[in-house]
């Protein structure tokens, strides 16, 4: 068996074990049933609610009195005060569309069911039947077509939104409403969490599938049968009345069949023309980077993952199978990967499926640039701008500042000011900020040069916030109220969460200052940002390394799963392995006291760990966390898995990210190769690598680079290469070392 497949001798019993499918637009987890197939069907833009206004005057009356009791040391207080009064509403949810069942004659005897990873195509082979299914990004729709002697099928749909089925000659059409409001699912106590309002104005949706087949096809009330064929083809297509983030969707349910039935219409019915055309789309952003450890495995994909001899495998697979998502999820005028990519099941899904900013969203793209896939940021960069537009209103009533702010839960609507709850998640002013240092962050590694006044604009408005919000300190400009996502610190005896310039807020803030003066913002603006930037108040040491706040407060969970305080190293590069060895190995006594407290069971936190443990030149450490995502973190399908048992995609992509930075760094200019090579890792390759605009190409043999190529001029750090490493025209080794 190749490893750039998923492989099963059995059909998926659950919606985790099935397989997934996207063309960015439309997404499907497929079964691969003997007799009886399910295809869970979403839509980019199918989410519950509407465009609402959750900003908050009263946050700006008591801020300065929050800010205050922090300065008094009251934080015990502050934190009330906050929850009481700096609050807003919460996020709407990311919704399933529907369920197409196809029930099959003929499909017993010999199984099996694959994911093509190098074409995006997936297959089932049961009995005398043949199956495919891929979903088509240059035509929008998704294909299924079951191949065989003599078959009979019944095809049928529905859903657990508000929403009518009918058959007619034409094909299956499943179409609906979505609810109003969803109440997030870790509210327990709503007597109604899904709202459909008396004069509804949810979202209008519709899944349209039209078969093509030499059988004969009749319409039963809402199902289509199909007799005596030998091949069957489906072609399906979503829409829904989502028109933009700051306008009411559409509800009328006939407007989104009629563009769904279009879509399909403009497909076509020539099956292997549109396999090749996506199979074309498909390697065109695939193929341009690879990564190989050059290994394989006779295992189907589930014992892989109890084999401890597979490793190395499993290692490549997961890599490529990351790639695989992205491309499948994030697509030129779709919309970004949430909490669970484009596949949810669920009405009241974990987080509500949403744009979760204080780590998770931003995780997803972490790798995509340096892997050369920064056509799949597009939705990603807009849905940035589109936050910073929403964001300016929440600055200014929320907080009296200019630029944009955004908390931690954003969805569809681009709702950026907080949820309510406590303070630990819900206050978090800082994550656009977050937001507009990614962005800049892909647009230095080249390609996006079209978005250069777009990434400007938004980097200007993070910086902007940022000289508004901090506030005087004994000499300093601090963060106050200042937030580490999700950690909590003791005072009195009691539980508090806000206090002074945590280092997460801190490495933001110099991070996003330092990118407003690299790209440009004029000298009136400029001069602001080099004042503030010399008086930021310094992070401070603690018993266990950088202090989470000043004040000497760390969070009272040793073994917290965000890495926030280390933000200055991962992602942002305030802190440097080279550059800033003091303040990098009080980062590692910070990162080996949560890895020796974890239990290592959440999957982007290991992902997270990876990532850090690159920064950290550890490939020891990058090898263990490694093996920890793969022992207790993967379902059997290769989806991440958050503890307990709830799926997020985030990990699938920051051990891509994960992987690139173990493999090749970058530190003032210099280009190192291996930075931290997991010690089983002997021998591999990496191929057009996107770094700083270059696209570098490299192979290693017992941990020895053996050869590197460029396509432009580069600065390599010669550790690590070979005696007899083949080095190409455009690199020049750096001095001294």
């Amino acid at each position: 068996m190749m490893i750039r497949q998923l492989t099963y001798n059995r059909p998926a019993r659950t919606w985790k074990d099935a397989l997934p499918v996207g063309n960015g637009f439309t997404a499907a987890m497929v079964y691969g049933g003997r007799r009886r197939e399910i295809l869970s069907f979403n839509d980019c833009t199918l989410w519950s609610g509407y465009p609402k206004d959750y900003d908050s005057p009263e946050s700006l009356e008591y801020l300065g009195r929050v800010r205050e009791l922090i300065f008094a040391g009251k934080y015990q207080e502050a934190t009330r005060m906050a929850e009481e009064h700096l609050t807003g509403g919460y996020s709407e949810s990311f919704l399933p569309l529907g369920d197409l069942e196809l029930k099959l004659t003929g499909g017993g005897g010999v199984y099996s069911r694959s994911l093509n990873l190098d074409d995006a195509v997936l297959t089932v082979k049961s009995g005398s039947l043949d199956r495919e299914c891929f979903a088509s990004n240059p035509a929008r729709v998704l294909v299924y077509r079951v191949t065989g002697e003599g078959f009979s099928a019944v095809l049928g749909a529905k859903s657990q939104l508000r929403s009518n089925v009918s058959a007619g000659g034409d094909g299956l059409i499943l179409s609906g409403n979505a609810p109003d409001h969803v109440v997030p699912n870790y509210l327990r106590g709503e007597f109604h969490p899904i709202v459909y309002e008396r004069n509804g104005r949810g979202m209008a949706f519709a899944l349209f599938v039209r078969p093509f087949t030499d059988g004969q096809v009749t319409a039963k009330g809402r199902r289509i049968v199909v007799k005596n064929a030998t091949y069957l083809t489906l072609i399906a297509a979503t829409a829904t009345g989502f028109h933009g983030y700051d306008k009411m969707p559409d509800t009328n349910r006939e407007a989104a069949v009629h563009k769904a039935k279009e879509l399909v219409a403009n497909a076509g019915t020539d099956f292997a023309a549109l396999k090749a055309a996506h199979m074309d789309d498909y390697h065109a952003l695939y193929c341009a980077q690879d990564f190989s450890l050059h290994t394989q495995s006779n295992n189907t994909t589930d014992r892989m993952l109890k084999n401890s001899a597979d490793f190395n495998a499993v290692s490549e697979l997961l890599y490529h199978y990351g790639k695989y998502l992205m491309i499948s999820g994030s697509r030129e005028g779709g919309q970004p990967l949430n909490l669970q990519g484009q596949w949810n099941r669920d009405i009241r899904p974990a987080w509500s499926s949403n744009y979760t900013v204080n780590i998770n969203t931003q995780m997803n793209y972490w790798g995509a640039s340096v892997c050369g896939l920064r056509q799949c940021l597009e939705p990603y960069i807009r849905m940035v701008h589109e936050v910073s537009e929403r964001g300016q209103k929440t600055a200014r009533v929320n907080y009296g500042c200019g630029g944009f702010a955004c908390n931690h839960n954003v969805d569809i609507w681009r709702k950026t000011p907080p949820v309510k709850g406590t303070a630990n998640y819900m206050y978090a002013p800082m994550c656009g900020v977050w937001l507009a240092n990614e962005i800049y962050e892909h647009y230095l590694n080249g390609g996006l040069e079209e978005y250069r006044d777009t990434i400007a604009e938004m980097v200007r408005g993070a910086a902007e916030f940022i000289l508004d919000y901090v506030a005087e300190y004994r000499g300093h400009y601090v963060s106050c109220p200042s937030a580490s996502p999700e950690a909590v610190f003791a005072s009195d005896g009691a539980k508090c969460s806000l206090g002074r310039h945590s280092a997460f807020e801190n490495g933001l803030m110099r991070q996003a200052l330092a990118n407003a003066l690299e790209i440009g913002q004029g000298e009136v603006l400029s001069e602001r940002i080099r004042h503030v930037l010399d008086r930021l108040e310094p992070v401070e040491y603690g018993p266990d390394g950088i202090s989470e706040w000043n004040g000497n407060l760390s969070a009272s969970e040793k073994g917290h799963r965000h890495f926030s305080p280390l933000y200055g190293l991962y992602p942002g590069r305030v802190a440097s392995f080279y550059g800033t060895p003091e303040l990098t190995e009080q980062m590692r006594r910070l990162f080996d006291c949560r890895q020796d407290h974890s239990r290592g069971q959440i999957g982007w936190s290991t992902a997270w760990a990876i990532c850090l443990s690159g920064r950290f030149h550890d490939g020891e450490s990058a090898q263990k966390n490694i093996r920890l995502l793969f022992e207790k973190a993967l379902f059997q399908n290769l989806f991440n898995v958050h503890f307990p048992f709830i799926f997020q995609i985030d990990g699938n992509f920051g051990y891509v990210a994960g992987i690139n930075e173990c493999l090749i760094g970058w530190e003032d200019g210099v280009v190192e190769l291996l930075p931290a090579l997991p010690p089983q890792w002997a021998e591999g390759e990496m191929t057009g690598v996107h770094l700083r605009g270059a696209q570098i190409s490299f192979a290693w043999k017992n941990g020895r680079v053996i050869r590197v190529e460029s396509d432009r001029e580069i600065l390599l750090r010669p550790a690590h290469l070979a005696p007899d490493c083949r080095i190409g025209d455009h690199i020049q080794l750096k001095e001294g070392e």
